[in-house]
């Protein structure tokens, strides 16, 4: 099931969130956040009306999906990032690209121009979510972060709307 999701969620968010920290370079963040944290990370794009939507299974949210501003200039007020992340025992199952989907359909409608998502280069199963749901390469920041004792490049991909 999908549905809009809400700082409620924020705790679970922060569980999925946690798990990539720990154990993946996807996130370019060697810092776990607090259910509180997350929280905080989350309410602008709400306050914003920008889409959000999480999977759920038995109650449990097993992905989330979210726009959010690029940059705070107003000149790219029409450009937004995309955040989207499942749970370990989400991924394979179309979860992602349904979020995505419903995302960048919102986006669309709210009159969004273009979106950008960063992938860490070699994350074939996002960068494979990405290219379905239309994104195309627009950039490559070599040796971007430094995690798990080496560096990883960051891949921007883009969709223009």
């Amino acid at each position: 099931m999908i549905r809009q999701g809400t700082l409620h969620d924020a705790a679970q968010i922060a569980e999925i969130f946690n798990h990539y920290v720990r154990t993946s370079p996807v996130i370019f963040s060697e810092r776990e956040l607090t259910a509180t944290e997350m929280r905080s990370r989350l309410e602008q794009p709400l306050a914003d009306g920008l889409p959000f939507y999480v999977s759920l299974s038995d109650d449990c949210v097993t992905g989330y999906c979210y726009a959010h501003r690029f940059l705070p200039d107003p000149v790219y007020g029409r450009t937004l990032e995309i955040t989207v992340y499942l749970a370990p025992q989400a991924t394979g199952r179309g979860i992602g690209t349904q979020l995505l989907r419903r995302v960048i359909a919102d986006c669309r409608a709210a009159g969004a121009h273009t979106l950008v998502s960063f992938v860490t280069a070699g994350n074939i199963a996002c960068e494979r979510l990405h290219r379905r749901c239309g994104f195309t390469a627009a950039g490559l920041i070599r040796e971007a972060g430094f995690k798990l004792g080496r560096y990883w490049d960051d891949l921007i991909l883009q969709l223009l709307l």
